[in-house]
């Protein structure tokens, strides 16, 4: 898949700087790399991974910005944001930093890719976690996406937007049980498309892990909820915290020894009891391996059961749940909708998601069958199922409850002030439950 010919000709022949250290960025620095263009580095505003090398680059923070233009002075420098969310504000800040730098000009990503595919390549899931709609009663989906079905979906996203750089082969579902993953990984790659994973490496067989690390996967991140298994089977129910550790160092091992670029993303979710010791030693190992260690509030999903919460009738389990958290559904709700979305939803036109039958949920929210816009994603134009999106309800029930902000976390220093008023003790950290 060729780059698109209006970005490609803005790009060529300059320094390019990538704000956006993860799949997004990486996905773009692939696709760079295959048109002979030129990255300097990543920018990122995220402190775990600045200073890192990625996929060949340093992650610069945004103080440094200025500073790494003016080393390539007179070279002509393009910054592409390639972010999903916040790209106004970014650009805002950068043109601060850029103001009397000569030949230096900053473009929006989304212009030129402008929808981002995950591809559900399995519906099931080794674990049953609390917070994840796996864990809730009744009938799930199950089963994998078949190779004739990936090479198809393959085909049509390469006609309906050839510019596509990244995808990422997981939703709701554990895509390490996929066993032709390793094949899909190299499909993607073979057409310079980046490939991100998500999986919760709570796996007994571990040559399944080798031959997808050996396919050389871009962005691999791993949910976890705990160093001890006292706290990680809370949230994290069917897996096995020491088992997860053992793999971790086995991927470190298996990554030095092929020198792979994949990306490992340690993607902690804090609670009331695990935000103290059980944090502290999972960032220790996170830095003796090598990897980045990202901190995420657990939130409730999918977005049916955060609805029915607003709407007065929670289930047990979510009421449950809620006494774990950092950061309830209503605290997250009013500190997040202060916020406004000055595009609209950023899960809803930006997002092509697609499960393992075909099947097209109307985003990455909502696990209830009933809320499709396609019954098979081949069958239907984007066209038709962008405008089954506009007509949903529950997407306007959704935005009304300001749930969009709320589960992209904004406001984040209104977040930390209310969860750094629960963190337990956890094992010796000075804190009140």
């Amino acid at each position: 898949m060729v780059m698109n010919r209006e970005l490609k000709n803005k790009l060529l022949g300059r320094k390019v700087l990538i704000w956006g250290a993860r799949i997004v960025g990486i996905g773009l620095r692939r696709k760079c790399s295959v048109e002979n263009i030129e990255v300097v580095g990543f920018i990122d505003s995220d402190i775990s991974i600045q200073g890192k090398v990625m996929h060949g680059n340093r992650v610069y923070s945004p103080s440094e910005v200025s500073g790494v233009i003016d080393s390539y002075s007179g070279h002509g420098i393009t910054i592409v944001i390639a972010v999903s969310i916040k790209e106004e504000e970014i650009k805002r800040m950068l043109s601060t930093c850029i103001e009397g730098k000569q030949d230096t000009e900053i473009i929006l990503y989304k212009h030129y890719n402008t929808i981002y595919y995950t591809i559900d390549v399995v519906s099931s899931c080794n674990l049953s976690c609390m917070s994840c709609a796996h864990s809730l009663e009744g009938p799930k989906p199950g089963g994998i996406m078949k190779m004739e079905d990936v090479r198809s979906v393959l085909s049509k996203i390469k006609n309906e937007n050839p510019n596509c750089s990244h995808v990422s082969l997981y939703s709701w579902g554990e895509p390490l049980i996929h066993p032709q993953l390793d094949e899909i990984i190299r499909l993607f790659h073979d057409e310079a498309i980046a490939v991100g994973l998500s999986t919760n490496l709570s796996h007994e067989d571990f040559k399944k892990i080798e031959r997808v690390l050996r396919a050389n996967p871009d962005y691999l991140k791993i949910s976890l909820s705990g160093y001890y298994q006292e706290a990680y089977q809370h949230t994290h129910q069917g897996g096995d915290i020491e088992l997860v550790k053992s793999n971790l160092y086995k991927v470190a091992y298996l990554i030095r020894k092929l020198g792979l670029q994949t990306m490992v993303d340690i993607n902690y979710h804090l609670y009331k009891d695990n935000s103290g010791e059980n944090y502290a030693r999972m960032k220790d190992l996170a830095e003796e391996l090598g990897f980045i260690m990202s901190e995420v509030y657990a939130l409730v999903m999918p977005l049916e059961r955060v609805l029915n919460e607003r709407q007065g009738k929670p289930d047990k389990q979510t009421e449950e749940l809620q006494e774990n958290l950092l950061v309830t559904i209503e605290e997250g709700v009013n500190a997040s909708k202060q916020i406004n979305l000055e595009d609209g939803c950023p899960f809803m036109h930006n997002q092509m998601n697609i499960n393992s039958d075909l099947s097209v949920p109307v985003c990455c929210l909502v696990y209830d069958r009933k809320y499709l816009v396609s019954n098979n994603y081949l069958e239907d134009t984007l066209e038709t199922i962008e405008s089954r999106k506009d007509n949903s309800e529950i997407c306007r029930t959704c935005m009304s409850y300001n749930l969009p902000q709320y589960n992209m976390g904004f406001n984040k220093g209104k977040w930390v002030q209310l969860a750094s008023e629960k963190i337990c003790t956890d094992l010796g950290f000075n804190a009140k439950c």
